[in-house]
């Protein structure tokens, strides 16, 4: 990674002179960054740099970058225009629409081949995984960085991204992550520690803490309260202790290693490969300028909280949050953080019932809920599916829901073991969204695309194709 991340730094450093002397001009720049975890973050993180400049700074945060949108801010008056966490898939579509704006992008998404004059720095160009190494968040605070060292403040937030994108699912972060973690320590704004990475470590009863979470998922436990609470008492661990709900802090040093012990034992019963398991063991981040005993404190929690604003559709309350707000934006906020978990909870419940409607395709696994899941959590949903390994043996899930819109939002998850056997599910999205006329990519591991009603059968067609020529030709290899 040495060599292609002094590169990249190179490219940000270029990017950085370039976007100073577009600056020059005056006006407002716009900010463009998507709506989950990592988006905001990075939102977060560039809005407030630019301030910090002296920068004019306007932040929107999309559900997905569509052409459209670029019609609309070739209407606006802005000259400048950053898009984070997004716009690597359509870099053609912004030469056109774009042409007199000075356009600028920080993606780690997998970039179209093609040539193409729009300014941008993306890790996959320079050699660094874009899905494992570094998240949008970490783009945006690399660059943030090169416009002035009095950002390396904001590293905790890159951290808050890159857990949000699950880029610690091997129980620790690596790459160029791991850089931008060494300035968040430095920097005095995080704490590292190994610990059960259970969700609500700082703020829920421990059978909630079980419950709630979800990667890694805990077949068995996952979504279910009462099973929590069982498996707990099993372990004579008691539910309450001193009057009060047991917190994972109040554990004991045995309660704690019978607790890691039989979690590792009940997901490897469940079929999940023991390094996945393991992973429930891992480093945890927090954010030391946060106050104790909320959800910010802990980066897994603020991820979430997150993810609950822009699943929820309050991506304005998602940013302001990143930015600084922790008045009534913030309680806003709690507010969709305690949504969003009820939400999942019920989409677990919807799985259960409805194990009968996951069809195997052959090469994928595939489900439609129809309108009955909502498209902002429809890849959550798929994720849990797989990582629950209810399904054998482990395939690629494609995931299917309608929009308000009418169109279709497609989400596909794989695993580990499948991206180690050749899977680029990014390129298998992109390549089946061609073929039906629609949009689609992402990661190795997560993608998505959207297409028209009445496609879903031929697109999975085409992702099948795809899918098979590239785990072929890895098993042939």
């Amino acid at each position: 990674m040495a060599e292609g991340f002094k590169e990249m730094l190179q490219g940000l450093e270029e990017l950085a002179q370039a976007f100073k002397e577009a600056m020059e001009t005056g006006g407002v720049a716009r900010v463009i960054t998507h709506n989950d975890a990592d988006g905001l973050s990075a939102g977060g993180i560039i809005h407030r740099a630019l301030t910090r400049e002296g920068y004019p700074v306007h932040t929107r945060s999309i559900k997905q970058l569509e052409e459209e949108i670029l019609v609309e801010l070739a209407e606006e008056g802005s000259g400048v225009v950053v898009f984070v966490d997004l716009g690597s898939g359509l870099l053609r579509e912004m030469e056109e629409h774009l042409s007199d704006k000075r356009v600028f992008v920080l993606d780690h998404h997998q970039p179209k081949e093609g040539e193409n004059s729009i300014p941008m720095v993306n890790p996959h160009l320079y050699g660094i995984d874009g899905s494992r190494e570094v998240s949008g968040a970490g783009m945006a605070y690399l660059f943030a960085r090169t416009l002035s060292d009095d950002n390396k403040d904001l590293a905790d937030l890159a951290i808050v991204g890159a857990v949000g994108d699950i880029q610690d699912g091997d129980g620790k972060l690596k790459g160029v992550n791991k850089e931008i973690l060494q300035d968040a320590v430095n920097a005095g704004v995080i704490r590292v520690e190994k610990d059960l990475r259970l969700f609500g470590r700082q703020t829920r009863p421990l059978y909630k803490a079980l419950e709630l979470t979800t990667e890694p998922f805990i077949p068995g436990l996952s979504g279910s309260e009462s099973a929590c609470i069982q498996f707990l008492r099993d372990l004579d661990i008691p539910v309450k202790k001193n009057g009060g709900y047991t917190m994972l802090a109040d554990l004991s040093k045995d309660e704690r290693k019978r607790l890691t012990t039989a979690l590792i034992l009940k997901m490897i019963e469940h079929r999940v490969p023991p390094p996945l398991a393991e992973s429930i063991v891992g480093d945890v981040y927090t954010l030391l300028r946060e106050e104790k005993r909320t959800p910010l404190r802990d980066a897994k929690e603020y991820a979430t909280l997150l993810n609950g604003c822009g699943k929820h559709e309050s991506n304005g309350v998602g940013l302001a949050v990143t930015i600084g707000e922790r008045s009534k934006l913030y309680q806003k906020a709690l507010e969709m953080l305690k949504e969003h978990k009820s939400y999942l909870a019920n989409c677990y419940s919807w799985v259960s019932s409805n194990l009968d409607r996951i069809k195997d395709g052959g090469v994928v696994y595939y489900f439609h809920a129809g309108d009955e899941i909502s498209e902002n959590v429809i890849g959550t949903v798929a994720s849990m599916v797989l990582n629950s390994r209810i399904l054998s043996p482990i395939k690629p899930i494609v995931a299917f829901s309608e929009r308000e819109d009418g169109a279709i939002k497609v989400s596909a998850r794989g695993t580990r073991e499948l991206i180690e056997l050749g899977l680029n599910l990014g390129k298998a999205m992109h390549y089946a969204s061609e073929k039906v006329g629609g949009e689609g990519g992402g990661h190795d591991i997560a993608a998505g695309a959207k297409i028209e009603k009445g496609l879903e059968m031929e697109f999975l067609k085409y992702v099948q194709e795809e899918i098979g020529r590239q785990l072929k030709d890895e098993s042939q290899g």
